[in-house]
């Protein structure tokens, strides 16, 4: 947008300020007709007085009407200055003839003397002759227009000639304009035009704020337009401060040197005048910002208080500063352009040390975070620790209300803790601010100003930089779980771009688009997969055509077609490994696409191969809003081969990582993973398995995405491993049982076997979940799959009492789940088998068959199936569904050092089984309190329920009697 000329901009100053223009153009039309006026032009500077001042005597001379400009300048101080240039040229010996000598004398010694004479004529007299001038030339010309403006500097003498002027009119077609700052007006000027108004003498145009339609029109920009209304308000509708900040917009305007000697020079004069003592604190003024008091100038300055005060009342009679609206012990400048100004034209080295001063007294009173980093910013290059973290809250907490700032902080932050502290997590955590700030400061819709702003972010080049931006933004949505608002916005790139974008660029958005489908199941994910690959093959790159590929591979797989899946898969894998990391560094999310593409396909040593390459690709940048995603796959295809402690520390960092990023969605299922670790890697009966998957529960919500859907599995498979058959199911039949349809066939036929296994545990008919697992292997027949079809039969016979034809199907399973290389199910249909030759009485080969399992189990370090019992449970035994017997209450006494006197009574009396209103009455606390300290007596315990707490206290009491006998 062209705004760097005033002629450019003088029509539209004109066409938002039309009916003032109207009223001084009507009182012009009357000169015409043969009258005059007074007419009184008022406004805060850049209110368009000038350019309005301009477009009438233009229109003027265009009407035959005479103008005499006469203009006030601050250093002139002599009587009639402003008169005498003026009327300077109707001063001539011809009209002078035409006076009385009287009159001539008096113009002569008013208006033609040197300056500074010491006796000049009275204002009275004289304005008498200036009226007999005035009305003769006036005559002679057909009209005149006297504009006096910037009247606020005039001199005494000349405030006094212009009351009289008011007070008796011309009776002649001479029309006299005033115009003048009310705020820097002499109290005289003020009265006189005021008394002129109440006698209909005086015509008064007030040049207030202008409108935010107005603004609009002035910067030739859509009223819609995103920065428009934090220009308006920064600029409180004033048409210098507007047009100043439209130059530059979106971003904050830099005041160059061709804005500080073109719109800005006269505000910069008005500075040049202040003396030393008023600079100082207008610098001072500056620094601090917004809003300051008089000790807040003093600290800064490091001047006396008695002469910063001196120095604001200057700056206010100036108008420089205002004392705040119901807040007169604060201070502002007039305008935020007139602040940016005496910042920018401050010494830089002076300027530094005052916002290092301010950075302090800040700090001493705590002040918010966004205060302080606009100090910490603009005070040093080199940032501390302390000072990156402030930038760090502050671009967090000012993401809505100011995103530009904002946006500035986040990225220096960023980068200083990416060279100071490698933990991800803490810079993950950044990363959701600074996306909201970039969509709320409507940057997506700006190339340029996303350039500028990460030109020079750690390996983002100006061209990467919009699908840099956009990438973040739309992970960040769909971590958030807000899928609709993340496909929003792909959809609106994909409309911003048009049919005649870059094939590649549509190929990319189109892949973004179906990985959010594959995400919240919208059903979508077939045809987005398809229209990717076309566009992708059509003219896409090779790092695109390999993320189509592996769409493609998924949405094949979801839809049963398993031998078209298998070849988009093994294309996907050939393309990806000829790509070198370079180009996969902004394309993490293919590497977990293909992961959970191999996953699902039954293959988690490949799927583990994708993940950690990804993982190796995203310790590259800092940081990757993948990498939890990531971290979070790998968990799981480490657990399926029965690595347990890679997979507990992978789904821990994952945890920690969408903790950071607020992707609870995630965390959940990292939790969930984690609990099911812990499950495996302990005996059974363990409390810490116990405590963790409790977690994991209570970090469920009513959820329905795919992550959820794995989440709830996991922490499914968890209860049951524990016994809580119940509970299993519950949670289960929550996935949209018995169709699952939301569900993929792999996870499908998992979540049938487990609700088949639950169901013969609790003792009720599971034939249906079965039956419904061997119809996926009818859509997609894919080994593992087939295998988990097979455990469900198993259970089915085993509760029918078919121990042979249990033992067959447990068999086949466990041969499929080992040739994929998935460890824990193989294991579990081992424990099956064994469990189904007891069932049977077959002691013999149920001997070989628990020694088998128990071999297994420790070879692949699974405690939870490390302690299985030997020949044939009896019939009826509670143990016989479960993994192996739970350790006996009285085996040791738990630690409960860790307690408080005040929980440890709590833990006592809830032992005993009182409910939580009954213990708070006892200790004469509420409910609430009670609940708390239970919170904390479970986490200290690593306990998830308050029948293990029993159980503890029960050991406890057994314990110390013991002692006490002994």
């Amino acid at each position: 947008m062209e705004t760097s000329s005033a002629t450019t901009n003088t029509p539209r100053t004109a066409s938002v300020r039309c009916g003032e223009a109207l009223r001084l153009f009507h009182a012009l039309q009357r000169v015409g007709e043969g009258h005059g006026g007074v007419v009184e032009l008022h406004g805060d500077p850049g209110s368009g007085k000038t350019r309005l001042l301009a477009q009438l005597t233009a229109a003027a001379r265009d009407q035959g009407v005479r103008v005499l400009d006469g203009r006030c300048y601050p250093a002139e101080r002599d009587a009639f200055s402003v008169l005498t240039r003026a009327l300077g040229d109707l001063v001539t010996p011809q009209r002078l003839d035409r006076l009385s000598p009287a009159h001539a004398d008096l113009i002569r010694a008013g208006l033609c003397a040197r300056r500074g004479r010491a006796d000049p004529p009275q204002p009275l007299p004289l304005s008498q002759a200036v009226h007999t001038l005035l009305a003769g030339a006036a005559d002679e010309s057909g009209g005149l227009l006297l504009v006096l403006d910037d009247f606020h500097w005039a001199d005494p003498k000349s405030l006094e000639f212009a009351d009289h002027l008011v007070r008796w009119p011309l009776r002649a077609p001479v029309l006299i304009v005033i115009a003048h700052r009310p705020r820097q007006a002499d109290p005289l000027l003020l009265s006189t035009l005021a008394y002129g108004a109440e006698q209909g003498r005086v015509t008064r145009v007030g040049l207030g704020p202008i409108s935010p339609e107005q603004a609009a029109r002035l910067l030739n920009v859509r009223p819609d337009t995103g920065w428009l209304r934090s220009a308006y308000t920064e600029s409180q509708g004033n048409i210098l401060s507007l047009l100043v900040l439209g130059e530059s917009a979106p971003l904050k305007p830099s005041l160059t040197t061709g804005l500080v000697t073109g719109r800005l020079a006269p505000l910069a004069a008005e500075v040049e005048l202040l003396n030393p003592a008023e600079r100082l604190v207008a610098e001072g003024a500056a620094v601090l910002g917004d809003r300051f008091t008089r000790e807040e100038l003093a600290a800064v300055c490091e001047l006396p208080f008695d002469e910063t005060c001196g120095a604001v009342t200057g700056l206010i009679r100036l108008d420089i500063l205002r004392p705040l609206p119901h807040a007169t012990t604060r201070l502002v400048f007039r305008q935020p352009v007139l602040r940016d100004l005496v910042h920018e034209r401050t010494d830089h080295c002076r300027r530094r040390r005052a916002h290092r001063r301010a950075l302090t007294g800040l700090s001493h009173r705590a002040a918010p975070a966004p205060e302080r980093a606009v100090h910490i910013e603009l005070s040093t290059s080199t940032f501390t620790s302390e000072d990156l973290e402030t930038l760090a809250r502050a671009g967090t907490e000012a993401a809505l209300s100011a995103p530009e700032d904002a946006i500035r902080w986040l990225l220096l932050a960023l980068r200083g803790l990416a060279r100071d502290d490698r933990s991800p997590g803490r810079l993950l955590g950044l990363i959701p601010p600074l996306a909201r700030a970039l969509q709320a400061g409507d940057f997506l819709n700006d190339d340029e100003a996303l350039r500028h702003l990460l030109s020079r972010h750690d390996g983002i080049r100006p061209d990467e930089a919009r699908h840099a931006v956009i990438r973040v933004c739309v992970l960040v949505e769909c971590l958030h779980g807000r899928f609709a608002e993340a496909d929003a916005l792909l959809r609106a790139e994909l409309a911003r771009a048009g049919s005649a974008a870059d094939t590649d660029l549509l190929a990319r958005l189109t892949i973004f688009r179906g990985i959010v489908s594959s995400l919240c199941n919208d059903g979508e994910l077939a045809v987005l997969a398809s229209a990717a690959l076309q566009l992708a093959r059509s003219a896409g790159r090779a790092t695109t055509l390999a993320g189509a590929l592996s769409l493609h591979a998924l949405a094949e797989l979801t839809a049963g077609r398993t031998a078209r899946s298998l070849d988009a898969y093994d294309a996907a894998v050939r393309q990806m490994d000829e790509l070198p990391i370079a180009d996969m560094r902004l394309h993490t999310e293919y590497f977990a696409l293909l992961g959970w593409c191999a996953l699902s396909l039954g293959r988690p040593q490949e799927a583990e191969s994708r993940y950690a390459r990804g993982i190796a690709v995203s310790a590259g940048r800092s940081p990757d809003t993948m990498l939890p995603v990531l971290l979070s796959g790998l968990a799981d295809a480490q657990l399926r081969q029965g690595r347990l402690n890679s997979a507990r520390r992978s789904a821990a960092d994952a945890a920690d990582l969408a903790g950071h990023l607020g992707a609870d969605r995630l965390r959940a299922y990292a939790m969930a993973q984690e609990a099911l670790c812990i499950t495996y890697a302990e005996p059974p009966g363990s409390s810490r398995a116990s405590a963790r998957t409790e977690e994991a529960l209570r970090a469920l919500r009513s959820w329905s995405d795919t992550w959820h859907s794995l989440s709830v599995l996991t922490v499914a498979e968890s209860l049951l491993l524990q016994g809580g058959q119940e509970r299993c199911l519950d949670l289960l039949l929550e996935l949209g049982a018995p169709d699952l349809g939301l569900l993929s066939p792999s996870l499908r036929t998992r979540a049938y076997e487990l609700l088949t296994l639950a169901c013969v545990s609790s003792g009720t008919r599971a034939t249906l979940w079965a039956e419904r697992a061997s119809r996926v292997t009818e859509i997609c027949a894919l080994p593992h799959i087939q295998a988990y079809a097979l455990l469900a039969r198993g259970h089915v016979l085993t509760q029918q009492n078919q121990p042979t034809a249990a033992i067959s199907a447990y068999r086949k399973a466990e041969r499929l789940f080992d040739g994929a290389q998935l460890r824990l199910p193989s294991l579990r249909a081992a424990v099956r088998t064994a469990r189904a030759a007891s069932s049977g009485a077959r002691p013999e080969e149920a001997e070989v068959l628990w020694s088998a399992a128990r071999e297994l189990a420790d070879h692949w370090q699974v405690p939870l199936f490390a302690q299985l019992p030997s020949g044939r449970p009896q019939e009826g035994s509670p143990e016989r569904d479960r993994p192996s017997a739970a350790p006996s209450p009285t085996a040791s006494a738990p630690d409960l050092a860790s307690l408080t006197r005040r929980e440890l009574e709590v833990a006592r009396l809830v032992g005993t089984g009182r409910r939580t209103r009954e213990v708070a009455e006892t200790l004469r606390v509420s409910p609430r309190t009670i609940e708390v300290h239970l919170s904390r007596v479970y986490r200290k315990l690593e306990i998830g329920s308050r029948a293990e707490l029993a159980r503890l206290m029960a050991v406890r009491v057994s314990t110390d009697a013991r002692t006490q006998t002994s």
